[in-house]
């Protein structure tokens, strides 16, 4: 049995690798990029760029196999602490057949932190090296003068030593429109929306719990992945976690028709089979071409049938707050009901 590897606690002077995963960051966000990257600095960390992190060039075969070969350099070096991709770019999963996983193997675990397209590589991390991964807000938005809960705790999270627990509940706002970083580079969080998480099945339940090894990421590049040799589930299952798994996935901009399609080839493929429940993020694409065909009927008609809960509508993803949650952790979602919506809930993860 494959234990998880959870990286050694981030400490003052710890190295952060800071580089781009498919493409650099814009002239126009650059002064955005100081801002953040001088809050590490604050914090204590060391701070290493990657060389093609303040270029932007459109994506490129050459372009790939450099991104790729610098993305090892930092995962093989034993000097590294953690990697922090600004964003997560377009198309990172175009890396992974250029990245030797036996050789990852053989170096010291290192935190890789972030969501969107960082999820694609932080997943293939986990499944293929059993190195915990953190699913969490994206370096770009973590601005040093950020109070955000949710923000702070990533560094709290990072400084864990094996065996530790926290526990996060639902925010109570979310930011519906995100700050332009070229026009406002020093712009916080703004939360002006009420957060209702909701529960997609289980109506005669006052109170559901799932618990299981956490895994997952962004739907429009892990759900392609998840039945591949760079995610493969299934195996993840056996080998790392028998006691089952909580997928979590967001969407970032698939139309809700084509959410439907994605969640119903992942059942098909069997990937239900191996999960003790879900928790889907909100969605930035609430409606498509068809306007009775929305967000919530495309969850209900791949997920409302599933035997396990199903939580909708959670702090995962494009829209803020992320939840901090760690791949290959073990966690427990205890929820309280009433006609759908969660009134209260608490999301305890162990590093275990």
């Amino acid at each position: 049995m494959a234990n998880i590897l959870y990286p050694a606690p981030l400490k003052v002077g710890s190295k952060i690798a800071v580089c781009s995963l498919s493409e650099g960051i814009a002239a126009k966000y650059h002064a955005r990029l100081e801002s953040v990257i001088n809050g590490l600095k604050q914090r204590g960390y060391e701070v290493i760029e990657g060389a093609f992190l303040r270029r932007s060039e459109a994506t490129a075969e050459l372009a790939t196999k450099a991104h790729a070969e610098q993305l090892m350099g930092f995962l093989v070096d034993d000097s590294i602490d953690a990697i922090m991709p600004p964003f997560g770019g377009e198309l990172a999963m175009e890396i992974l057949p250029q990245l030797d996983f036996n050789a990852i193997k053989q170096a010291k675990p290192k935190w890789l932190v972030g969501f969107s397209d960082v999820s694609t590589v932080a997943c293939a991390l986990t499944a293929k090296c059993q190195w915990a991964t953190l699913h969490s807000a994206n370096l770009m938005q973590l601005h040093p003068n950020e109070k955000s809960p949710y923000c702070l705790q990533i560094f709290e999270t990072l400084s864990y030593e094996a065996n530790s627990e926290f526990t996060q509940a639902p925010s109570t706002h979310y930011q519906k429109v995100a700050p332009d970083y070229a026009q406002h580079p020093e712009a916080l969080f703004n939360y002006t929306e009420t957060t209702q998480w909701q529960c997609l099945n289980y109506f005669d339940q006052r109170t559901i719990e799932m618990s299981g090894r956490l895994f997952g990421g962004c739907l429009d590049t892990v759900g392609l992945l998840l039945d591949s040799p760079f995610l493969d589930l299934h195996e993840f299952k056996k080998h790392s976690a028998p006691e089952g798994l909580i997928l979590y996935l967001e969407n970032s901009e698939l139309t809700p028709t084509t959410v439907a399609r994605f969640l119903l080839s992942l059942k098909l493929a069997g990937i239900f089979d191996d999960i003790n429940g879900i928790i889907i993020g909100r969605s930035e694409i609430t409606q498509g071409k068809n306007p009775e065909f929305d967000y919530r009927h495309a969850l209900n008609v791949a997920l409302g049938g599933c035997m396990f809960p199903v939580i909708i509508d959670a702090d995962i993803g494009h829209i803020a707050p992320n939840l901090n949650l760690i791949n290959g952790a073990t966690c427990t979602l205890i929820a309280d009901i009433n006609e759908g919506r969660v009134i209260k809930a608490s999301l305890n993860t162990s590093l275990s």
